[in-house]
């Protein structure tokens, strides 16, 4: 269950694009996202995404974090990644603007390796189509320069500095039983073990003591505190000296798993 920060109000500074965005690409939107939050000054060319899919394995991920909800809902998202490379404003390529992540279903085809603790690159490009990838976020996290190079350093490098708390190779592994099992085994947020993509996050951004799931009442990650903490936590933030800000499009609040014909996929049945 996620902690509640007593905070009335949601974060102004969360703005809801929906309505300009929900019959455009992915793309269309990060990359207007991005020019729009680097122009303002917390904005330090480090960005975090979110995103609420419509396949099997994001739908799974999305249902399993209803646990962590006062409604018991579904969460909106269900990956997390943080955007390392230059932002729209100095990159005529929004597709290309790299990534890093720890993916269940990788769209790059790399296999995530245990040497590297499951951490791939990918570019905003894989996530363009809204049909799959159907909610979309950037945040953007208040930082100094010298901040934003620690946060990017250890994404793209440092991923082995902490193994024994973010072990993200293991925690894909209980997860990727989790789905194909098809719900038979225990949810693994129910036996401790974090969403691998949020723990990822939280793991750069710990290289500058910063705790982006303050809502979370142990030690374990999800999207779903990712978008809490965005949502309901901007008076801590903004105390710590990190003040978040972002927009968002939602184009599937209730979790509908693509039919095969969506997909392109001729239907077995």
């Amino acid at each position: 269950m996620i902690r509640h920060s007593g905070e009335r109000e949601r974060n102004p500074a969360l703005e809801d694009w929906t309505a300009r965005y929900e019959a455009r690409t992915n793309v269309d939107f990060f990359g207007d996202a991005l020019s729009a939050l680097e122009a303002d000054a917390t904005a330090q060319g480090l960005a975090i995404g979110l995103l609420g899919q419509r396949d099997l394995p994001g739908v799974t991920l999305r249902r399993a974090q209803a646990m962590l909800r006062w409604d018991l809902r579904p969460s909106l998202w269900s990956h997390a990644f943080v955007i390392t490379g230059p932002h729209a404003r100095v990159s005529s390529d929004v597709a290309g603007i790299p990534l890093r992540e720890v993916a269940l279903h990788s769209r790059t085809g790399k296999f995530p390796d245990p040497a590297y603790n499951a951490v791939t690159e990918a570019s905003l490009g894989v996530y363009d189509d809204p049909l799959i990838d159907s909610n979309a976020a950037v945040l953007t996290v208040g930082m100094t320069e010298d901040q934003v190079a620690a946060v990017r350093r250890r994404a793209s490098w440092d991923v082995n500095l902490d193994r024994l708390r973010y072990n993200l190779w293991e925690a894909l592994g209980v997860w990727q039983t989790y789905l194909w099992s098809a719900g038979a085994a225990a949810n693994p947020l129910r036996e401790g073990f974090p969403v691998f993509s949020s723990a990822f996050v939280e793991y750069c951004f710990e290289a500058i003591q910063l705790d982006l799931a303050p809502g979370a009442s142990e030690r374990n990650s999800a999207p779903e505190h990712l978008w809490n903490a965005a949502v309901w936590w901007k008076e801590t933030l903004a105390e710590l000296e990190h003040p978040i800000r972002g927009c968002y499009v939602l184009r599937d609040k209730r979790c509908t798993l693509l039919d095969p014909g969506e997909t392109g996929e001729s239907p077995s049945v």
